[in-house]
């Protein structure tokens, strides 16, 4: 029931709507755009009532004949051809808007028309920072999608741009070089690219006063427009923004639209230049087009009515356009009007009005200056202020990563700790691996020793039967009897093993390397014999290099049972017992001969 109250209610307002207008059928005007055609009939609606284009929009929106991102690419449409300000501005914002819809960042297309729209509004605010920023953007999009044409199109804007923010040089270098690649018939979208890029030079030559070379411009479009009727077989239709195939008659209006602005622009520059003859020719011109009955072609001309003295005309026009701003006053564009209003009454000696106007004029331009000025210091402030917060969040970026590399650093380096004592643990692991291999090897290899020369004792170097002993002779060196002196002349008979297997089993009975001043003088003593034949046992008769070798490891062997046999003595203990003068020397040849110190020895040893 409620579903079919609101389809009454919608049902109503559309015959309301449909009785609002003066009963005659709605007139297809051109857009005061570059092209003067478009079927859209809300935006037809738009030309001659914006109010009411505005509410037929919303009535299709609401009965569902309208996508709702459709109705908004044509709400921004007809703000953008809008003279106030704040609906301009709505433009903008709609389509920064649609620009992030799906619809438009997955079709090129869509991406152009939405470009297209912030252009002409930016260049109509004019707003000539954005301006740039959109033709660029455009140009690039075009570029990359291989549409030369169109890419050509926007550079022209660009060039435009550029010229008016004071790089004449380099804006008009690229308005020529967007026209020279547009300069060729046989196609009537670049024909229309051209078309377009003659008059933005047109607007740059004007802003820059060179009026001559708007003259000749004019004519070359209207040389091209003369061209196209009389070849028009000649020309493919490209259909990216111009087509005659469904409606016909688009063909003619847009020739009648494209030749009445070359002609408008042609009789300016002659008004300005004071060739008045010619200026009204193109101005007789002008006014015979349709498009130059419409509101935005007088509005067009009014500046060159002015200056041919047309006042009357031109007051009818400025009257137009400050009923259609209403209340957005405050701008440039309404001082222009004041301004114009002002000279055309005096110009009738009007002098009353002139004054009135005149006055307005200055008291709006002052209002308009502090507007201005304020405005700066505002957008100074605001430069300022974003200054500040980029700055803040650079700082804060930078502390992030700042902290970022600090942690990264201090993983990495505790992984490298890691890894590094991974590492350690596994190497001590292997080398403990090895030394209790080593310490099972090493009492082996003593017990191997000691059995091996207890198998084999040799013959007492003193004789069969001697009483040799530690307690008689090692502590106390005595002459050798005369009873065995045939024993000791016998040991220069036997060969340098034999007397070194002699003086080890001596040595080793008796345990002569314990005492620490055993050198090889006590030796010869001892055993009655030479320097030479002593060091010769060693050195030729054994597999040490000499007798200080052969009781450094004796010393070694019979430390290292102590080490197990008497766990109460200290290293040092251990050393003096072992024969050692010094503990550190003990410590230091225990090492170089086993690779590992006492203390490991011994503590490895307990562990088997």
């Amino acid at each position: 029931m409620r579903q079919i109250v609101h389809l009454i209610i919608i049902y109503a307002a559309l015959l309301t709507l449909a009785g609002c207008g003066d009963g005659k059928s709605v007139r297809q005007l051109p857009h005061l755009g570059d092209t003067p055609y478009q079927q859209d009939t809300i935006l037809v609606t738009y030309a001659t009532n914006p109010e009411r284009a505005l509410t037929l929009l919303d009535s299709a929106l609401l009965l569902g004949n309208i996508s709702e991102y459709r109705a908004q690419c044509i709400r921004a449409r007809i703000y953008s051809k809008s003279l106030v300000e704040q609906r301009q501005d709505s433009a903008i914002l709609i389509c920064k808007e649609l620009l992030g819809h799906d619809s438009v960042r997955n079709d090129a297309a869509e991406q152009e028309n939405i470009l297209d729209l912030l252009i002409a509004t930016s260049r109509a605010k004019p707003d000539y920072e954005e301006y740039m920023h959109w033709a660029a953007q455009k140009a690039e999009l075009c570029q990359k999608q291989g549409q030369e044409t169109e890419r050509w199109r926007s550079e022209a804007d660009v060039g435009y741009v550029m010229t008016h923010l004071g790089k004449e040089n380099e804006g008009l270098a690229k308005l020529d070089e967007a026209i020279s690649h547009l300069d060729a018939p046989g196609s009537i979208d670049r024909m229309d690219a051209f078309i377009v890029a003659c008059k933005r030079k047109i607007n740059a030559l004007n802003e820059l006063h060179r009026y001559n070379e708007i003259i000749t411009l004019g004519q070359r479009i209207l040389d091209r427009l003369n061209h196209y009727e009389s070849h028009a077989k000649d020309y493919a239709e490209d259909s990216y923004r111009l087509s005659w195939s469904d409606h016909p008659n688009d063909r003619d209006r847009y020739l009648d639209f494209s030749r009445a602005q070359a002609n408008g622009f042609i009789a300016e520059a002659y008004a300005i230049i004071n060739e008045k003859v010619k200026a009204k020719e193109h101005l007789a011109l002008f006014d015979q087009s349709d498009y130059g009955k419409t509101f935005g072609a007088r509005r067009m001309i009014a500046p060159t009515q002015m200056a041919l003295g047309m006042y009357d005309e031109a007051l009818t026009t400025y009257a137009e356009i400050a009923r259609r701003m209403a209340a957005d006053t405050l701008n440039d564009d309404y001082a222009v009007i004041l301004r114009s209003r002002a000279i055309a009454a005096h110009a009738k000696n009007h002098y009353v009005e002139a004054y009135d106007y005149q006055t307005r004029y200055a008291d709006l331009s002052k209002v308009l200056s502090d507007s201005l000025m304020k405005g700066k210091a505002h957008e100074y402030a605001a430069r300022y202020h974003d200054q500040e917060q980029k700055l803040e969040i650079a700082q804060v970026n930078a502390q992030s990563q700042r902290k970022t590399i600090i942690i990264w650093v201090v993983v990495i380096i505790i992984m490298l700790i890691s890894i590094f004592a991974c590492w350690l643990l596994r190497q001590w692991r292997v080398i403990r691996r090895k030394n209790l291999v080593l310490v099972e090897q090493i009492g082996e290899a003593i017990e191997y020793k000691e059995k091996y020369e207890s198998l084999t004792p040799g013959p007492s170097p003193m004789g069969e039967g001697s009483d040799y002993s530690l307690g008689q002779k090692a502590q106390q060196v005595t002459p050798i009897a005369p009873a065995i002196e045939s024993d000791l002349l016998s040991l220069d008979d036997i060969s340098n093993d034999e007397l070194f297997l002699r003086l080890r089993h001596a040595i080793k009975r008796e345990h002569l390397y314990l005492d620490p001043s055993l050198d090889r003088q006590k030796i010869m003593d001892i055993f009655q014999l030479s320097r030479h034949r002593v060091g010769a046992a060693f050195a030729q008769g054994s597999e040490f290099a000499s007798l200080s070798d052969f009781i450094r490891d004796c010393r070694l062997e019979y430390s290292c049972n102590l080490l197990v046999t008497r766990p109460d003595l200290s290293i040092k203990e251990v050393a003096a017992k072992s024969g050692f003068n010094y503990a550190s020397n003990y410590s230091s040849d225990f090492k170089n001969r086993y690779t590992m110190t006492p203390s490991n020895y011994r503590e490895l040893k307990a562990k088997k």
